[in-house]
């Protein structure tokens, strides 16, 4: 008989990109422990994530275990539970011939498990049966819905509980295909996204999409990226619902001219450093002398935040200058905020253009003008993350390479 307090735990979860998944894996490891009784417990990670199963191994045999019990933590039964793990965990232990280890059985299948999923689609069914004629979607209307930004967690969670009640979604080209997890399978989508320089949906045709469904008595939910009513047309796609009877609703959402400063590290207002923002678009139905007379009539802003504007880049900023604000002010562009894959370059309004150009920014972006801009080189959050993200990926794979070789 083994003695207990040389036996240790290995919890192996799958490894996720997102910080959140990985944390969940570590906070079930230290409950096992706690919870078990098992002073030895440790974490690690498939693929990913640090540490890896042979850190977390070596981890465990620092620490004085002689006995290794590997804890798939909601793996796949088949190819990583059946086939990852069992060769790399079988690789490891041959560096260490005292030590003995065994796999458990994934938890998927587990009774208990079976009995916990049961219990949650009750709550579920019960909690529906209560708010859902509150949260759902209503045959025959419609509703405007901003998706927010970009990343799928700022959705709102009536935007969410639409989606999943929806028989129709016509949706743009800023929505991100994973907010679609949230939304019926049996859910018609309809593309209609509006891309400069390329093949439009005219807004006419929206309008008679969401008219057309709605009067089928279809639940049809118009999902806009940012906010509906700040640029997005919003306001013309309700004023046609209004004109053909069809009752509708406005779902707000977080719109990028917020949130991307922010994931940039960029507040739009600073008790020392502004105190008023005007937001407007670079872009106009119009021609570009109508942005030029806005940013005359709002240059004085302390914070100017331009949606839509990085074709027009250089003519702003011109304009801005031309209007008074000098040439040295700080200012950011940033590219696909809040997306793993957001990008931002600082400059000032004389040089932004041509960094924006040496660094090939293109659309969807957002301007930011003004001293706040200073700031980002201290709360550049989201920027560290996922780089930190990135440098930990990079460097297991060329551990993994190496050890390949």
């Amino acid at each position: 008989m083994r003695e207990e307090a040389k036996s240790g735990i290995l919890v192996v979860g799958h490894g996720s990109r997102r910080k959140e998944a990985n944390d969940d894996v570590r906070e079930a490891a230290r409950m096992i422990g706690n919870r078990g009784g098992f002073p030895l417990v440790e974490a690690a990670f498939l693929e990913i994530e640090r540490p890896d199963v042979e850190e977390g191994f070596k981890r465990l045999i620092e620490r004085g275990t002689c006995y290794v019990t590997v804890h798939p933590y909601f793996l796949s039964p088949g190819r990583h539970t059946r086939g990852d793990l069992p060769r790399k965990v079988g690789d490891v232990a041959t560096c260490y011939p005292g030590v003995s280890y065994q796999i458990t059985e994934p938890l998927s299948a587990h009774p208990l498990v079976i009995e916990a999923s049961i219990a949650r689609i009750r709550e579920t069914e019960i909690s529906s049966s209560e708010v859902g004629s509150v949260c759902a979607a209503r045959p025959g209307k419609a509703y405007l819905v901003g998706a927010g930004p970009g990343d799928p967690l700022l959705l709102t969670l009536r935007a969410r509980d639409l989606l999943a009640s929806c028989d129709v979604v016509v949706y743009d080209y800023l929505v991100d295909p994973e907010v679609f997890c949230f939304a019926s399978s049996q859910a018609e989508r309809i593309y209609v996204g509006k891309v400069g320089g390329g093949r439009n949906t005219s807004q006419a045709e929206i309008s008679r999409l969401l008219i057309l469904h709605a009067r089928e008595g279809k639940r049809v939910v118009r999902l806009k990226g940012g906010d509906p009513f700040l640029f997005g047309r919003g306001g013309e796609e309700a004023m046609a619902l209004f004109d053909a009877g069809i009752p509708f609703e406005v779902v707000p959402g977080i719109s990028s001219a917020l949130a991307v400063p922010a994931y940039a590290g960029i507040p739009l207002t600073h008790r020392d450093v502004s105190s008023s923002v005007a937001i407007l678009t670079g872009a106009s139905s119009r021609d570009v002398d109508d942005v030029s007379a806005t940013l005359a009539d709002l240059s004085r802003a302390e914070t100017i935040v331009v949606l839509m504007g990085v074709a027009n880049l250089q003519v702003i900023a011109d304009d801005l200058i031309a209007c008074g604000r000098d040439p040295e002010t700080p200012a950011a562009v940033i590219r696909w905020g809040s997306y793993e894959t957001q990008q931002t370059i600082v400059g000032t309004l004389q040089s932004i253009a041509r960094e924006a150009e040496a660094f090939a920014m293109r659309p969807p972006g957002v301007i930011i003008i003004g001293e706040v801009v200073r700031l980002r080189g201290r709360l550049k959050w989201f920027e560290k993350e996922t780089t930190s993200s990135a440098e930990s990926v990079g460097k297991h794979l060329e551990e993994f390479a190496e050890k390949s070789a």
